[in-house]
């Protein structure tokens, strides 16, 4: 009798010790992949465009959406992120997301705009350096900061 006690009891605590160690099945996120282009068309000044919808989307310029016509988009999946560098007065200038750091529910990323290296020849046109970047739905929050680390926008408002 005694043996079947402590037996149960061992059963009981060893699933009690399990039960509690036991982590829920997270995603691992990967960055990623982004879509950059030197011709956006969409704001004359610096801006970050959040996308839920297809028809937010629809919405847009036919000439902006025909930049990104390789990028797969699914807003079922996905919500779209637009960061543009603004207008700028030669090429050369750079626009990356950096410094993502992607925690279960809440990504933030940095946002750096490069000037063309002093010195160097560009062509003289106007240009509107921007990134494209799928977010996908199950991130609750998104924060954009700027390199000094100013947030730019936080989605979903």
């Amino acid at each position: 009798m005694k043996n079947s006690v402590l037996l149960t009891c061992t059963i009981l605590l060893t699933g009690l010790l399990s039960a509690c160690g036991s982590q829920p099945a997270q995603t691992v996120y990967q960055v990623p992949e982004s879509s950059a282009r030197q011709q956006c068309f969409i704001t004359q000044t610096e801006s970050q465009l959040w996308f839920d919808q297809a028809e937010e989307w629809n919405a847009l310029p036919i000439r902006v959406r025909e930049q990104f016509e390789s990028v797969d988009i699914d807003f079922a999946a996905d919500s779209i992120l637009i960061v543009s560098a603004g207008q700028k007065p030669s090429a050369g200038y750079s626009l990356k997301l950096t410094n993502w750091l992607l925690e279960q529910n809440h990504w933030q990323v940095a946002r750096i705009i490069s000037p063309p290296l002093a010195n160097s020849l560009q062509a003289q046109l106007i240009t509107s350096p921007c990134v494209l970047v799928k977010i996908p739905k199950a991130i609750k929050s998104f924060t954009l900061t700027s390199e000094q680390g100013q947030v730019l926008g936080r989605w979903p408002y």
